[in-house]
């Protein structure tokens, strides 16, 4: 079961639906989703959820565009072929997806399905960004021998690495008895991607907590 949307009693009837469908979509997947189930989760009826959004699909890629592009534009500024990453965005990043648990797991629904009502957004958030990244790999002096036809693999396991962690939590510390939401597991993985951030591109420790 996916986790408690992060509502609050002072979020707008906007907001209180995307928190809903995130929810929802997180755990069932766009096709398991019904609009009622939003809407009842909201505390809506149905027709009044469409006043907001005027259909599922718009409701879905307003769930996506919300999560996802401040992470891309995160990603996007640490890509920079130009200069070593800033360390603080790797903070703002797993504080954003520790703050949407439930966006994570809704990525990884998206991509064991074929992906089909992400691709676009996906297409258009993270070519730019993957290419960036590519540049900044070729250029760094720590990429030791890893051929270019391995930036790609370098880029997909680093891709894992951060969404991995959050999509995973709610499973793994069900089994381990852990809980790898709590603040201090969120800093642990900071610190982690820190380190392979450095060893990859070389980074800015200036500004790591």
């Amino acid at each position: 079961m996916a986790s408690p949307s992060p509502q609050s009693e002072g979020s707008s009837t906007p907001e209180r639906i995307l928190d809903a469908a995130e929810a929802l979509f997180a755990e069932r997947g766009f096709a398991g989703t019904a609009v009622r189930d939003i809407a009842t989760r909201s505390g809506l009826n149905p027709a009044s959820l469409y006043n907001h959004f005027e259909s599922k699909q718009a409701l879905y890629e307003a769930v996506l565009e919300r999560g996802m592009r401040p992470i891309y534009e995160i990603l996007d500024q640490a890509a920079s072929p130009d200069d070593p990453p800033d360390l603080r965005l790797l903070g703002e990043l797993t504080a954003h997806l520790s703050r949407s648990p439930n966006l994570a797991r809704l990525i990884q629904h998206e991509a064991l399905t074929g992906g089909g009502h992400v691709l676009e957004l996906m297409r258009r958030w993270l070519q730019p960004m993957y290419a960036r990244a590519t540049a900044a790999l070729e250029l760094s002096p720590k990429l030791g021998d890893w051929e270019r036809d391995e930036l790609p693999l370098l880029l997909m396991t680093y891709h894992h690495l951060i969404f991995g962690h959050f999509a995973m939590a709610e499973a793994l510390g069900q089994v381990l008895g852990l809980d790898f939401l709590s603040p201090e597991a969120v800093r642990r993985q900071t610190r982690f991607l820190a380190k392979v951030t450095e060893r990859l591109l070389g980074a800015d420790r200036s500004g790591e907590s």
